[in-house]
């Protein structure tokens, strides 16, 4: 394959670190690290889970499709330091900007964070019943799991005896997240439509007492929520999705104080319908952490990438220099909120944005970063460049 000169650049000019004995380092705004740094990680990565984590990420290096635009070389330079291949096209990283990117290893790393409080994130009841104290979540209709329906509310008994709607339900996995199998219900008395994101059977009709049958009889168990409108912002961007906002949270090492890291608002599309999953094709927009301004849209997977939009490339709204209403007061409930829960030093947020207040989707411990990394390298930051180190994260 003809190689990507961009990526055999030559490098940028650097300054040695005074606390380094002449260690090369990368400097980037306020930010300084050293150089290479990803590569001497991954040579550190001894023990029994870090080998695991190695072993899983070799087998999804190989299974990339984009590892065959590499050449050898660039294959094994990016294995070497922790990156999957398909971030060379996204990130447009060369050997020159590689070391301000958060690698693939290291994003895995970031569930040590949070340490044995990563299971409040792992689990959606217990999730539910711990931020649920403190904000807006849905609510929990009924838990599906080996063949059994355990209700959480009178609503499930109303639904079986077909006495309830119309309303719309969520289902999803109990555990883990990734958007991978989620579906919408609407019910209305005896009946129920469930769509899907599952390309197999994207849309099937049963009797609503079968309900439970469907989900209960899963590989997986099941969690079933209540549907969460969204507020006239967000449904105008694209109004067939529930769009979200992903917010990374972390704790200033030094100061211990909660510190907003990077948001954005991901909407869906006609490739990611009827999610907006960033994965399976749904757009990624910045958001300005000061004003709540929008910036332009990037997608990852579809027909949609490989290009920057300012507007929906479906519905044609604006998109880049609009403002997210009520930004300011949605960041400050959202650091109160992290406030709430002292042991908790790092999270992904996804919150569904209303008209005058937003609702707590869910959290995640080792957040995706590919969706903020497109727009932006995470170690332009110093406060996030301090956590990482201080979690051996970075070395």
């Amino acid at each position: 394959m003809k190689r990507d000169t961009t990526f055999w650049a030559t490098k940028h000019a650097s300054k040695t670190h005074p606390d380094a004995q002449e260690t090369e380092v990368v400097a980037l705004s306020d930010t300084v690290l050293p150089k290479d740094h990803h590569k001497r990680l991954m040579e550190s990565l001894k023990e029994t889970d870090q080998l695991a984590l190695l072993k899983r990420f070799t087998l999804d290096f190989h299974a990339d499709p984009d590892l065959a635009r590499l050449s050898e070389e660039e294959a094994q330079f990016f294995y070497e330091r922790g990156f999957l291949p398909e971030k060379a096209r996204l990130y447009g990283l060369n050997r020159d900007n590689i070391d301000i990117y958060l690698s693939d290893v290291q994003r895995w790393l970031t569930r040590l964070v949070n340490g044995s409080y990563s299971i409040v994130f792992n689990n959606k009841i217990l999730f539910d019943q711990v931020f649920g104290q403190y904000c807006n979540v849905p609510r929990t209709v009924a838990v599906c799991r080996q063949g059994r329906v355990i209700p959480h509310t009178d609503l499930w008994q109303q639904i079986e005896a077909g006495q309830a709607g119309p309303l719309m339900l969520v289902a999803k996995p109990l555990g883990g997240g990734g958007g991978g199998s989620v579906y919408f219900i609407r019910i209305d008395k005896r009946h129920a439509v469930v769509e899907t994101n599952d390309a197999t059977n994207p849309r099937f009709s049963v009797k609503a007492e079968a309900l439970g049958e469907v989900f209960s009889r899963q590989r997986v168990p099941f969690i079933i929520n209540e549907y969460v409108q969204q507020g006239e912002f967000s449904k105008r961007l694209y109004p067939l999705t529930v769009n979200t906002v992903r917010a990374l949270v972390v704790r200033n090492s030094t100061t211990g104080e909660p510190y907003l890291v990077r948001a954005v608002l991901r909407v869906g599309n006609s490739e990611s319908y009827p999610i907006d999953n960033f994965s399976l094709g749904g757009l990624s927009i910045e958001v300005n952490n000061e004003t709540g301004e929008l910036g332009h849209a990037v997608a990852a997977a579809g027909r949609f990438t490989g290009q920057r939009w300012a507007a929906h490339p479906d519905t044609g709204e604006r998109i880049t220099g609009a403002y997210i209403p009520n930004w300011q007061a949605h960041k400050n409930k959202l650091l109160t909120l992290f406030n709430k829960l002292p042991y908790l030093k790092y999270c992904g947020f996804d919150l569904i944005l209303q008209d005058d207040d937003f609702v707590v989707l869910e959290g995640n411990s080792y957040s995706q970063v590919r969706l903020f990394q497109m727009h932006k390298p995470l170690f332009s930051n110093e406060i996030v460049v301090e956590l990482y180190a201080k979690y051996g994260i970075i070395r």
